[in-house]
């Protein structure tokens, strides 16, 4: 166990690791603030994928600065155009899951706090209250990864955290390794763990439902997601992600897949050919492993014809042929296609483009994203794959501004 402690304070360095505001991750450092003089330190660092998943805008030359105090560590950045991201990055002896206990301190009351692991993976969303300490404990995989655009694997051996709050200080942070059942992803774009910029606005940043699941897990299991944008059934296993995710995955897991969006671009890879033939294989591969595999059916497209009366379903061979795959297979269903295009239906075209990211009809912002993954987690628990006592869907409702998007274009929206 390691923890580091981020207030100031005569005890500081007997317990744990004292961290300084001018410490930051750089190679060789071994821990620190990821800012933005990390992201041009050396390649791996330049890439979001593998560190905390968020980069600066472009042209946004805002300087991170941190400051320290008694109560911990805190962005010392009011930026007029959104939030920035207060992020820790630090190493690790080896791979596998850890948990990461966080503290927290509001000097003011805070409306909305947002507590990002890994990759941009989403843990926490709510509210604190100023004066009042907070901690919350949250599990997270390490693991080799793709980068996109690489064609080789990268190392990773790192944990990372960001919080995103106007004036939250962290206090503590304490790594440990963890031992539970880790929930693997295989997909594309729609569920991948997507990259968010800086200055950071919900809204007008692409969203996988895949990174904001772990919201709705509460720390039960954690996310291992090898989802990837552009990926197929076939170049999932062929470009490596596939061989990544199964030499972590281990009796009692459970592995989602979710694809089509890109299947059926292919035409050797229809639903009921080469598509059917790849889930068929993903599924007894998976059982091999002792493991539980489940089948999504693909995010539906917010597509229509006739000037937006009619909904033009692109994906529904697809559905199809996962729930048919289901019956056959006798493994667990989340129709995801359906719960989400009978949302589409009952909002209209125009009302539901505010779950996706501007100008797209495939891909959802964080908010979507967010009330996607929520789909997905109440469909395994009704299927008994999951469980969660008496836990309620959590609520993350679009509250905040397009503020970087409107200085880039030089408008108030």
């Amino acid at each position: 166990m390691t923890e580091y402690l981020f207030y100031q304070t005569e005890e500081m360095g007997k317990d744990g690791i004292s961290v300084d505001p001018s410490d930051i991750y750089m190679p060789g450092s071994g821990y620190g603030f990821f800012t933005e003089k990390s992201h041009g330190s050396s390649l791996s660092f330049s890439l979001p994928e593998i560190n905390t998943g968020f980069v600066p805008a472009a042209g946004f030359g805002e300087e991170i600065r941190i400051k320290q105090e008694e109560l911990g560590c805190y962005m010392d950045s009011k930026s007029t155009y959104g939030d920035i991201p207060l992020s820790f990055q630090a190493g690790v002896k080896a791979q596998g899951n850890y948990l990461l206990s966080i503290n927290l301190c509001a000097e003011e009351d805070e409306p909305e706090v947002l507590v990002f692991v890994g990759r941009r993976q989403l843990v926490f969303q709510g509210s604190l209250k100023a004066g009042v300490e907070w901690n919350g404990a949250f599990p997270v995989s390490v693991c080799d990864f793709i980068p996109r655009g690489q064609t080789k694997r990268f190392p990773d051996q790192a944990i990372k955290i960001s919080v995103i709050s106007r004036s939250v200080r962290i206090k503590k942070l304490k790594v440990e390794p963890w031992i539970g059942k880790t929930i693997f992803l295989a997909g594309d774009s729609t569920l991948t763990d997507q990259t968010g910029e800086y200055p950071y606005a919900p809204n007008v940043c692409y969203g996988g439902w895949g990174q904001m699941l772990p919201a709705y897990l509460e720390g039960d299991y954690t996310v291992s997601n090898h989802a990837h944008s552009g990926l197929t059934t076939e170049s999932f296993r062929a470009e490596g992600h596939h061989e990544i995710m199964m030499e972590g995955i281990g009796k009692g897991d459970i592995c989602l897949f979710q694809f089509g969006h890109n299947d059926q671009k292919l035409d050797h890879l229809k639903a009921d050919e080469g598509y059917r033939k790849n889930l068929m294989e993903f599924v007894e591969e998976i059982r091999e492993k002792e493991a539980l595999p489940v089948l999504v059916t693909p995010l539906a497209r917010n597509s229509w014809i006739d000037n937006g009366t009619t909904y033009n379903d692109l994906l529904k061979d697809y559905a199809k042929e996962v729930i048919s795959l289901g019956t056959i297979l006798r493994v667990p269903v989340v129709d995801l296609h359906g719960k989400s295009m009978e949302l589409m239906k009952e909002h209209g075209m125009e009302e539901f483009k505010q779950w996706f990211y501007p100008l797209d009809y495939t891909h959802t912002n964080d908010y979507g994203a967010f009330h996607m993954a929520g789909y997905v987690w109440k469909e395994l628990l009704d299927l008994g794959v999951i469980s969660a006592s008496g836990r309620e869907i959590p609520v993350w409702v679009p509250s905040r501004g397009n503020a970087w998007l409107s200085y880039e274009k030089g408008e108030h929206l």
